[in-house]
């Protein structure tokens, strides 16, 4: 994860899940758009956001993006891809 990524396709903000993506996580992913960073430097920026909204951040390596998903009290599970990676 030390090799460094270039950002793009930030999550619109609506579409996908029931839930729309929480304001202050397409917040921190807008600010994160055409930015060069390792995977490991957008772990660190984007899970404390994550861990405030009740969730986790992952990398899907196969398809290249930064994940988020939040698990209700219900287990009903909501997941975004929130921005790619290249």
């Amino acid at each position: 994860m030390a090799k460094k990524v270039k950002l793009y396709d930030p999550h619109s903000g609506i579409g996908g899940p029931i839930v729309p993506l929480p304001t202050l996580m397409k917040k921190t992913i807008d600010s994160l758009d055409n930015k060069e960073l390792t995977l490991e430097e957008v772990v660190e920026e984007l899970t404390p956001v994550a861990e405030k909204l009740g969730g986790r951040i992952d990398i899907d390596k196969d398809y290249k993006f930064v994940g988020f998903s939040i698990k209700e009290k219900n287990n009903v599970e909501h997941y975004w891809r929130l921005i790619r990676y290249k």
